[in-house]
C-alpha cells in the first residue's frame, strides 16, 4: 500500500528534488563568483603578472581602489595596441630611428611603476608631467633610481604627438636628486629622481618614453595629460591651496574621528583639496569615512593607490621614508595648474595661522606684503611645536575631538632647521621633501615665519622623543577659535556617515 502511495506522488517529489538541486547549484555558483572577485585582478593580457599583497582588514576595498591604476594601464595598452594595428611599428627610416613602444616590452614590477634598466642601474619610473613654468617648457619624468646621487648615464626622451608617426627625441636637460646622502646611503635602494627634458615647442606630447640611446626600443611608455588653458593673472582671486599627504598607514587603528576632525579643520583653514596615498593599510570603518570625502559632490579628498617599488627586500622602513619624496613631488606636479600653494603635512599636523589671521589665505597675503626684500619666495615655513598626547586635556570637549582637547604644548618651538612644515608656491618648487623644498627655480630660499604669526602644531605621542619639558608646558588653545564651527561641521559629517551605514 505504501509503495502505491509513493508511486502516486512520484512526479511531485521529483519536481521538488529538482528544484532543491537547482537552488543549491545557484547558491554554489554565487559563492564561486564572489570568491573569484575577492581574489583580485586578472592577469594582464601579455601574461606579465605582479603580486598585490592586500591587507586582511580591507582587501576588497583596496582591490576597488587598485582598479583605478588598472584602468590607466588598460588605457595605455589600448593606445599602444591601437597604434600597432595602424602599422606604426614599421621599419626605421634614415631620418627616424625610434620605434613606437610595444606593450609587450614594458615591465611592470607592480601596478604603479615601470622598470627600465641601464648597466647596473634600475629605473623605477612613476609618471610623466608637462611643465610650462620654465621659459622653455619641459617634460618631467619622476622615478626612483638605484643610485644615491649619480652619476647618471646620458638619457633621452622619445616623444610622440597625437596624429604623428615619427618620434621627436630630446636629451636630458637636468637630473635632480631628491635626497641627501647624509640622510642615508644604502646600497641597492632606489632614490627619488626627477629628470627634465626641454621641449622644442609648446606642444604637449601624447606619449613619452625614457631611453638611453635615441634609437633604442623603449621599454616604458607614459601618457601625458595636457594642462588646462593658461589663464591671465587674477591678483584679486583668493589663493587656491591644496594639501599633500604621504601614504596612510593605520592598519590596526580606527582613525575615523581623527580624520573627520583633521579634514574639516583643513577645510576651515582654506584648503580646497587634500591628496593622500593609499597602500591598503586602513581599517574598513576608516575607509568608509574617507570615502565620504571622495564623493563626486564633495571631492575634497583624493586617495591615490600606491605600492612601493620593493627593489630589494632589506631596509623596509628606510625605503618607505625615501619614497615619501617621490609621492610629495608627484603631488606637486599634479597640483601645478590647480593650486597656487600646496601644504605638505601629516594627518597629525596643522599649520596654524595665529593672531588675527584665521586662514592660510589671510596669512599668506600678510606674509607676502611684508616680505619686501623678495619678489618671489619659494616657500613659507613654520616651526614645529609638540602638543603631546601625554599632557592634560580639555575635559569639556567631547572625546572624538582629539586636537580640540589637546591645548597644552611644549613651551619652546623646535629649531627652525628641524621638523618645519611649509606652504609651497607651485610657481617655483621642483622637488619637495616632507619638511622643506629640496629644489626650486627663479625664487629665493624659504621664508622662516615668525612664531607669533604661525606655527606647525604637531599632535603626536612624544614618549620616545626625549622632549625637554623645562620650561614646563604651556596652554595654547588657539585652535579653539575654530571650536564652534569645527564641532558643528564634524558632527554633520558623523550624522551623514551614520545615515549611510544605516541605509547600507
Amino acid at each position: 500500500m505504501v509503495y502505491h502511495q509513493v508511486r502516486a506522488f512520484r512526479t511531485p517529489l521529483l519536481c521538488l528534488l529538482a528544484f532543491i538541486v537547482l537552488y543549491l547549484l545557484h547558491q554554489f555558483m554565487a559563492k564561486l563568483q564572489g570568491l573569484h572577485e575577492a581574489q583580485g585582478t586578472p592577469l594582464p593580457k601579455n601574461g606579465k603578472c605582479f603580486v598585490l599583497h592586500h591587507g586582511e582588514r580591507d582587501s576588497k576595498r583596496w582591490e576597488s581602489s587598485g582598479s583605478q591604476q588598472e584602468a590607466h594601464q588598460a588605457n595605455l595598452e589600448d593606445l599602444l595596441r591601437g597604434k600597432e594595428e595602424e602599422h606604426w611599428m614599421g621599419q626605421p627610416t634614415a631620418d627616424q630611428c625610434a620605434p613606437y613602444p610595444r606593450y609587450e616590452d614594458i615591465e611592470f614590477p607592480n601596478p604603479h611603476f615601470q622598470l627600465t634598466r641601464h648597466g647596473n642601474l634600475s629605473y623605477y619610473l612613476y609618471g610623466a608631467h608637462y611643465d610650462r613654468r620654465p621659459r622653455i617648457p619641459e617634460m618631467v619624468i619622476l622615478g626612483m633610481v638605484t643610485t644615491c646621487g649619480g652619476p647618471y648615464p646620458p638619457a633621452y626622451l622619445q616623444m610622440w604627438y597625437d596624429g604623428e608617426t615619427h618620434a621627436e627625441t630630446v636629451p636630458v636637460y637636468q637630473s635632480k636628486f631628491g635626497w641627501y646622502k647624509e640622510w642615508g646611503n644604502l646600497e641597492g635602494v632606489a632614490y627619488p629622481t626627477v629628470l627634465t627634458f626641454q621641449l622644442k615647442t609648446q606642444r604637449v606630447p601624447q606619449l613619452v618614453s625614457l631611453v638611453f640611446d635615441p634609437c633604442a626600443v623603449p621599454s616604458n611608455a607614459f601618457q601625458v595629460t595636457p594642462p588646462p588653458s593658461e589663464e591671465p593673472p587674477k591678483p584679486q582671486r583668493p589663493k587656491r591651496i591644496g594639501v599633500c599627504v604621504k601614504y596612510l598607514n593605520f592598519p590596526d587603528i580606527d582613525m575615523s574621528d581623527r580624520f573627520v576632525e583633521w579634514l574639516e579643520l583643513m577645510r576651515l583653514l582654506g584648503a580646497s583639496k587634500v591628496t593622500a596615498f593609499d597602500i591598503g593599510h586602513l581599517m574598513a570603518n576608516t575607509r568608509r569615512t574617507l570615502d565620504h570625502y571622495m564623493r563626486p559632490e564633495d571631492g575634497f579628498l583624493e586617495l591615490r593607490p600606491f605600492r612601493f617599488p620593493n627593489e630589494i627586500d632589506e631596509h623596509v622602513d628606510f625605503r618607505k621614508m625615501v619614497s615619501e619624496v617621490l609621492l610629495y613631488t608627484d603631488c606637486l606636479y599634479r597640483s601645478l595648474y590647480d593650486f597656487d600653494f600646496v601644504a605638505v603635512v601629516d594627518v597629525d599636523e596643522v599649520i596654524m595661522p595665529l593672531g588675527e589671521h584665521h586662514s592660510w589665505q589671510d596669512l599668506l597675503g600678510y606674509l607676502q606684503s611684508r616680505d619686501v626684500n623678495s619678489t618671489a619666495r619659494s616657500s613659507y615655513c613654520f616651526r614645529n611645536v609638540y602638543y603631546s598626547q601625554h599632557l592634560s586635556v580639555e575635559e569639556s570637549i567631547p572625546e572624538q575631538f582629539f586636537m580640540l582637547r589637546h591645548v597644552n604644548r611644549q613651551a619652546e618651538h623646535s629649531d627652525p632647521n628641524y621638523s618645519v612644515k611649509c606652504l609651497h608656491d607651485t610657481s617655483y618648487i621642483t622637488v619637495m621633501h616632507n619638511h622643506f623644498p629640496l629644489q626650486w627655480m627663479d625664487a629665493e630660499r624659504p621664508y622662516d615665519v615668525s612664531t607669533d604669526l604661525g606655527q606647525m602644531q604637531h599632535y603626536r605621542d612624544t614618549e620616545n622623543l626625549n622632549l625637554k619639558m623645562d620650561p614646563p608646558p604651556v596652554r595654547d588653545d588657539n585652535i579653539q577659535r575654530f571650536q564652534h564651527q569645527l564641532i558643528h561641521n564634524a558632527r554633520k559629517v558623523h550624522r551623514q556617515l551614520a545615515q549611510s551605514r544605516a541605509a547600507y
